[in-house]
């Protein structure tokens, strides 16, 4: 559930707060018997709107060169790999993404696979191009798709929608099988935080689905779900998301829970043989979604070793995990 507030909320509240203090120069300067009236380019107009810029000026630039740091990722690849849009019919409208594939078929055909990618809370498929690049590189067909309330997906429901995503995941998947030229290919998926969620909880008992990735998931969520910062609840609250569901949407929510109702249903062998699909990665310093979940799930699926990545540093947002993550995610699907 990463970035919290949208670039565009970001910037409003940082106008809203510049404007504020700009006004209260204004103020001290009629205190202090500046000219305020006399001129249209009086002083303390000209120290009004100098305070502005000068408050506004290094958020924008921080914004734009963090947009330049993202979009780094096509001008490496452009050359290498074919990116197309797509639109997928969901229950009430369409999921749009992109599906990314190499030049080099021969390449495809050595791996065979396709990876479904699933953001997070507040994100759009295309701020983790910097994990899909290098993995559709290596000869991955990948969709990564703008979940519902985000992105290109805005327009057919509310991002805090969240057993919404799990169906629309299931029937994307439904959309994969059903074209021929994916009939033969093995799908893999990976989720970050409530992607996370989507994926185990609308992919574990799927038999197409071979392996999953769940990065900085969480376990329980009517535990977990952050609802006591102040800052994230206002937050959550803004957006709708339900802090406190029903226990019967909260079992659908809780991948512990599913791991726990799965394991009852199944012999011994089946559920070793279903667990060892499942990867977890977090990091040790989460805020968000703390470390617990981690261990919790760890324990229940009794994972081994190689299933396994713990970080110490990164946070939610896995910053400066991006190697890692890519490294992590070839070596589990490969073995």
């Amino acid at each position: 559930m990463k970035n919290l507030l949208s670039n565009t909320y970001k910037r409003i509240i940082i106008i809203v707060i510049d404007i504020l203090f700009s006004w209260y120069i204004w103020e001290v300067n009629i205190w202090l018997g500046n000219p305020c009236y006399t001129t249209a380019f009086s002083r303390c107009f000209i120290l009004s709107v100098t305070t502005f810029l000068i408050v506004y000026t290094p958020f924008e630039i921080y914004f734009s060169f963090r947009d330049l740091w993202f979009d780094r990722w096509k001008r490496l690849y452009q050359k290498d790999l074919e990116v197309t849009t797509i639109k997928i019919n969901v229950s009430d409208g369409f999921i749009f993404g992109n599906l990314v594939k190499n030049h080099n078929k021969s390449i495809i055909s050595s791996t065979n696979a396709l990876i479904i990618v699933c953001h997070g809370f507040s994100d759009t498929n295309e701020k983790l191009e910097y994990f899909y690049f290098p993995l559709a590189l290596q000869g991955y067909i990948i969709l990564a798709y703008d979940a519902r309330g985000t992105g290109k997906s805005k327009k057919i429901g509310k991002r805090s929608e969240f057993l919404k995503r799990i169906e629309d995941f299931q029937e994307i998947i439904e959309w994969v099988q059903s074209k021929e030229e994916f009939s033969n290919v093995k799908i893999y998926c990976v989720g970050f935080s409530i992607g996370g969620i989507t994926a185990l909880a609308g992919g574990f008992l799927n038999k197409k689905i071979e392996k999953i990735i769940a990065i900085s998931s969480m376990s329980h969520y009517k535990q977990n779900i952050p609802k006591y910062n102040p800052i994230v609840m206002l937050s959550y609250l803004i957006k709708g998301v339900r802090l406190f569901p029903k226990e019967e949407d909260n079992i659908k929510l809780s991948p512990y829970l599913l791991f726990q109702n799965t394991q009852k249903e199944l012999s011994t062998e089946d559920w070793n043989q279903i667990s060892k699909k499942v990867m977890l990665i977090h990091c040790k310093n989460d805020k968000v979604i703390k470390f617990k979940n981690f261990r919790e799930n760890q324990m229940i699926l009794n994972s081994p070793s190689q299933n396994l990545l713990v970080l110490k540093k990164g946070g939610h947002s896995q910053k400066k995990n991006e190697c890692v993550l890519v490294g992590a995610t070839l070596n589990f699907i490969n073995s």
